[in-house]
């Protein structure tokens, strides 16, 4: 028996997905319950949750352990992405398939190259929904080569399920702050040896950092220049061995930013 389409067996575990990640207690737990509770409603390979920050990076919640792939992508592919473009020009919700970005020369960009290729992506459906003016959550659905394209009717089921997804984004959003917050993102414990050797206005300026600030709201935060807050940024930097905010990220996620405070 089908319900528009959808047997009530696929909208049951829907429906029991939502309510896991409703009650789920960390990031990874959310982003496990309800991917594999979209895949399920609309058939895919893979489907992934994260977050885009306004101060352009890109946060993904892996949701069986760390994925190099999504890694990569984090750490700089993230730039390439269509998808991020069009969310870091404009503060309006999308959901969209990949062939409405596609300008007919995808195949030949360097996106596609190093991320669709070492995927085996062929086609996907992209939601991104803007969660307050620092961040969107964004739901990516995937298929790989050999499956059939996206069709009208998986991006109608996208658009059915977009309000649910829109509240289970937000709470990502509010438990992976907490988590960062808190010094509980995913295998904490193993703490990043150089986070000691950071002085005490430097270990503030990364926190801050870390929840999403730029050199010129940490400057304001802080009443200090920005070229003062610009020096401290480059000494953390130098002192944890890493090039950018998303790589802080990312190592606070490892580290737990109870280190840093």
């Amino acid at each position: 028996m089908t319900v528009a389409g959808i047997a009530l067996e696929q909208f049951g575990r829907w429906s029991h997905g939502l309510a896991a990640a409703a009650q789920a207690s960390s990031s990874k737990e959310i982003s496990a319950t309800f991917t594999a509770a979209a895949s399920g409603l609309l058939p895919c390979d893979r489907a992934y949750v994260g977050l885009y920050l306004r101060d352009h990076s890109s946060v993904t919640i892996d949701d069986r352990g760390p994925d190099p792939w999504n890694r990569n992508y984090d750490a700089r592919l993230y730039r390439q992405d269509p998808f991020f473009r069009m969310f870091a020009s404009t503060r309006q919700d999308f959901l969209l398939p990949l062939a409405a970005l596609d300008t007919g020369d995808f195949q030949r960009t360097d996106y596609y190259r190093d991320f669709y290729e070492p995927s085996r992506s062929f086609d996907e459906i992209t939601g991104v929904f803007n969660l307050d003016a620092r961040a969107a959550g964004y739901i990516t659905f995937l298929r790989f080569r050999g499956a059939p394209a996206f069709g009208a009717d998986d991006l109608a089921l996208a658009e059915a399920i977009s309000g649910a997804t829109r509240l289970v984004l937000t709470q990502l959003w509010h438990r992976w702050r907490a988590e960062m917050a808190a010094g509980c993102g995913e295998d904490t414990g193993h703490a990043h040896p150089a986070l000691s050797r950071l002085s005490a206005r430097e270990r503030q300026i990364a926190v801050l950092l870390i929840d999403g600030g730029s050199a010129k709201s940490i400057s304001r935060s802080l009443a200090v220049s920005p070229g003062t807050v610009r020096n401290h940024i480059k000494k953390v930097y130098a002192k944890l061995g890493i090039h950018s905010q998303v790589e802080l990220m990312a190592a606070a996620r490892v580290a737990g930013v109870a280190s840093l405070v």
